[in-house]
């Protein structure tokens, strides 16, 4: 599948997050474990956030089929084509399919948007080999994202990340994709930089300083 979608390539040592209503604990029934750079790119309301430290360098399959402006649209359904489309990953027969899928291209899980929208998400083949999980505590949003200044509606403040670690900042992903993809993302950086709230999504922020190469 990386030959005709691609794939990421995230560095040993790098920090991701999960959470959930309760603190960790392993299942190893469970397919894989759903991961994001930063807290921030769920939009849910769960109690704990959980430090995931990658335990070597993991390759994923870049499961983007397309970027519009900032939105990234998922590649799933072409994959395993179901009706519930980008819904399909809540089955775990689906999970496990994919993960048999990944498996046969030596991948460790995959990286691709939330909902088809421009928030990002990692889901590690759920292998402890992969990953392990240093530190939980309770989840606090103590970010805030862009918005205008309440004293004054002609000034625009920018998204504040919070204490949060955003890894790719210090360790640089690496992307290898189909060619049609370096002018999606230039439309897509150049869209950005002209839009009122920069540096608004992950993807962005990955985009600074990422190794970018193309087949």
């Amino acid at each position: 599948m990386n030959k005709i979608y691609g794939k990421m390539i995230i560095k040993k040592d790098t920090i991701l997050y999960h959470t959930s209503d309760e603190p960790f604990q392993y299942n190893p029934a469970k397919n894989m474990l759903f991961c994001t750079f930063h807290p921030s790119e769920y939009t849910g309301d769960n109690e704990f956030v959980h430090f995931i430290i990658l335990k070597r360098d993991v390759e994923l399959l870049f499961m983007i089929d397309h970027i519009n402006r900032i939105k990234l649209l998922s590649s799933l359904n072409q994959i395993i084509d179901h009706p519930n489309k980008n819904m399909a990953k809540k089955h775990s027969f689906i999970l496990q399919e994919m993960v048999t899928k990944l498996q046969q291209d030596h991948l460790d899980g995959w990286f691709s948007s939330i909902e088809n929208m421009s928030n990002v998400e990692i889901a590690l083949i759920n292998d402890i080999s992969i990953y392990e999980v240093i530190h939980t505590e309770e989840l606090r949003k103590n970010w805030n994202n862009g918005h205008y200044d309440s004293n004054n509606n002609d000034k625009i403040i920018l998204k504040k990340w919070g204490k949060y670690k955003i890894s790719p900042k210090e360790i640089p992903v690496t992307m290898i994709l189909p060619l049609k993809f370096k002018m999606m993302i230039e439309k897509s950086k150049k869209y950005e930089e002209n839009s009122q709230f920069q540096r608004e999504y992950i993807f962005q922020i990955i985009l600074d300083n990422a190794i970018m190469e193309y087949f």
